[in-house]
């Protein structure tokens, strides 16, 4: 009898769904409790109540929230506002960027698990052809760091492809950080001036520039855009 390190199911060894599978499972039943017995709603407001409850530990609660948002099924944007809410802009850009850091750091983890190599063949054809671009570009750290700082895009295309083009993790923690701790800033900002009232005005440019300036350089805006090019069919 073959042993679970010798037998595979999609060309992933069993022992390495198993793991998948086990954390997979384990962060849906801290998901049901915390939703169910804690009765969160996921509102500012009941967040805000939620991680004041647990006093010293509400940093580190919220921070993990952040990095499993996709356990939790809350919106990004929700949990980046209330950091500087419930924190203010510094702290909040300090536990908001940790949080996008983790989340960042475990799509890394999960490739790894599955295999860079079997992910990239399911891949189709086209995201293949774009996912191979960027390594023979060599995807720098200043190129992935200002996708995890912009504002409203998904990031997670372009961390996964990062890592699928066999990025080094040396190269890619650093890009994921700095992102991580901008798009923190911005939000968090945003975020206290809302709550407070003040200084909205100049919080509100500050996001509306990080959106739209990027996307006046011509460069800048061809590779962001490139996985919708690649995604149309051709004609």
């Amino acid at each position: 009898m073959r042993s679970l390190f010798q037998i595979s199911f999609l060309g992933v060894p069993v022992y390495r769904w198993m793991v998948l599978g086990a954390i997979g499972l384990a962060l849906l039943v801290l998901s049901i409790l915390i939703r169910g017995h804690l009765d969160i709603d996921w509102s500012v407001e009941s967040l805000r109540t939620f991680v004041q409850s647990l006093g010293v530990w509400g940093p580190l609660a919220y921070i993990g929230i952040l990095t499993f948002r996709f356990v939790f099924l809350i919106p990004t944007g929700l949990l980046l506002l209330a950091s500087g809410i419930m924190f203010g802009p510094v702290y909040g850009t300090l536990y908001a960027g940790l949080g996008m850091f983790g989340s960042g750091m475990l799509k890394y983890g999960a490739v790894q698990i599955v295999g860079r190599d079997v992910m990239l063949d399911r891949l189709p054809a086209r995201l293949q052809i774009w996912v191979k671009g960027m390594a023979q570009r060599k995807m720098s750290t200043w190129a992935l760091a200002g996708v995890c700082a912009y504002p409203f895009f998904p990031k997670h295309v372009f961390q996964f492809a990062a890592i699928l083009s066999g990025m080094r993790p040396l190269i890619y923690a650093p890009a994921v950080l700095m992102g991580s701790f901008v798009r923190a800033a911005i939000f968090a900002n945003v975020g206290e001036a809302v709550y407070s009232g003040s200084g909205l005005i100049a919080s509100t440019a500050i996001l509306i520039a990080g959106l739209v300036l990027p996307m006046c350089v011509p460069p800048w805006r061809r590779w962001m855009l490139g996985p919708l090019r690649i995604s149309q069919p051709s004609t």
